[in-house]
């Protein structure tokens, strides 16, 4: 009863942390995974140590005029996206790294290409959050 009890709180409190369904993050029609980009963050198995990874905004870096930026969620609250669909090119994406109580805001820049997924995945090493990337080959 008590295992069972322990399981209930921990899938509502991962249910509360907001990972929001994929989200297109380009204008016009939908586009195949052939002509975006994928970035997924990582998620965990319950009760190890692997910190989860959600998406806090990213900033489309343009070199011919103001890139787009995108903040997700809600001050106080982690409903950020676990994954997100953009169009090929340079971006700065901020995440969301938690496990328990124990969380951090690093970003990382990612030159990213169509037809390609992303993974994200925090690493921690000496008190830094590091993000790790996977591409949809390596994972």
């Amino acid at each position: 009863m008590k295992n069972i009890l322990i399981a209930t709180v921990a899938a509502s409190m991962l249910g509360a942390c907001g990972f929001m369904t994929p989200t297109k993050q380009y204008a016009g029609d939908v586009q195949g995974t052939t002509g975006i980009a994928v970035i997924k963050g990582f998620i965990g198995k319950p009760f190890s140590d692997d910190f989860h990874t959600t998406i806090r905004g990213y900033s489309k870096l343009d070199t011919t005029g103001p890139g787009e930026e995108k903040q997700f969620g809600i001050p106080g609250f982690t409903d950020y996206p676990r994954e997100i669909q953009v169009l090929a090119g340079e971006y700065k994406v901020q995440v969301y790294c938690f496990n328990g109580f124990t969380s951090y805001r690093p970003s990382k820049t990612l030159l990213l290409l169509v037809g390609e997924t992303y993974l994200l995945k925090c690493e921690v090493r000496d008190g830094q959050a590091l993000v790790d990337i996977h591409t949809s080959d390596t994972y």
